[in-house]
């Protein structure tokens, strides 16, 4: 695929995403809301707002609430891009959101992603991540209302063994670089990443279709 049809995401309207809505998106932005808004929040800096629906659902309940995209189309207070410096962001947010962001750029542009998102945050500030999992999910809810995802490798089924093992090619957005389980990316390789970042993991759940990481900057007590 070329480059130049890789980018028309990159300028997709609002009402886009709106229409694509599903209950995968659904589920990522209940974790995202509750460990935004159980942590107080703060101030927040969300990379890639898409459709726009974890801003306006936490907005009233913390300090502030900004967005970066790349996309001029969807309203955000600094267009840019997120392997950028911007370093008039340098220090000023509690939590910072990349939902689903990082994979539509090459990996090895995931450190210098990973430097800004730390450079914007406040010691002792938060991340909150997710990246897509290729791997199958198969999720369901108890009798006592707990969520439950299990994951399959690919080629359990008929359609992906045929895929993976046959035609040796594993599925992946064609809007997507990488995902985890790609055949090339590992979780380990990005968790790698993170504490090459200087994060600190505090949490990681998997979710259908992608992992979601809890992730903070040591405060400046905790670094010296």
């Amino acid at each position: 695929m070329a480059r130049s049809d890789l980018d028309i995401q990159f300028t997709l309207p609002r009402a886009h995403y709106l229409e694509h809505l599903d209950m995968v998106t659904w589920l990522r932005h209940f974790h995202v809301l509750r460990d935004l808004l159980s942590g107080g929040g703060g101030d927040v800096l969300e990379i890639g707002t898409g459709d726009g629906i974890v801003r306006r659902c936490a907005e009233p309940f913390v300090g502030s609430y900004k967005v970066l995209d790349i996309n001029p189309n969807l309203d955000a207070e600094f267009v840019g891009d997120i392997r950028d410096s911007h370093a008039d962001l340098a220090g000023r947010f509690d939590t910072v959101i990349a939902t689903e962001v990082m994979e539509h750029l090459p990996f090895d542009d995931m450190p210098a992603c990973l430097a800004n998102l730390s450079t914007w945050l406040r010691p002792g500030g938060r991340a909150l991540v997710s990246l897509p999992h290729r791997k199958s999910s198969v999720a369901f809810l108890t009798p006592k209302q707990r969520f439950v995802t299990f994951r399959f490798p690919n080629g359990v089924f008929p359609s992906e063994f045929y895929n993976r093992f046959v035609r040796g090619r594993i599925w992946t957005d064609p809007n997507h670089f990488w995902e985890i389980g790609d055949g090339r990316v590992l979780r380990s390789d990005v968790e790698r990443r993170f504490a090459q970042a200087g994060f600190v993991q505090h949490e990681r759940r998997e979710l259908p279709y992608s992992d979601y990481w809890v992730l903070t900057k040591p405060s400046a007590d905790a670094a010296s």
